[in-house]
């Protein structure tokens, strides 16, 4: 962040068992449009959660957090 201010990279997480009975864990980055400066490299970045978000993101009963899938401003 431009501030300096701590933030955390919303991601999905999941385990699973594979036919041979072996735990597999698996990760992905979510992303979303870019702001003004990741578009100047790509056309898609990352999706920003700032500190005051990832109570949200990560509470399973949250009935809407994909409010928080947008791009994060460049002068935050």
């Amino acid at each position: 962040m431009i501030d300096g201010a701590p933030f955390a990279f919303a991601g999905l997480w999941s385990s699973w068992k594979d036919p041979e009975g072996e735990w597999i864990e698996t990760y992905t980055v979510v992303t979303t449009t870019p702001n003004e400066l990741a578009a100047k490299v790509h056309n898609r970045m990352p999706v920003i959660l700032v500190a005051e978000d990832y109570a949200r993101w990560l509470d399973v009963a949250q009935p809407n957090a994909s409010e928080l899938l947008r791009p994060t401003l460049p002068t935050r």
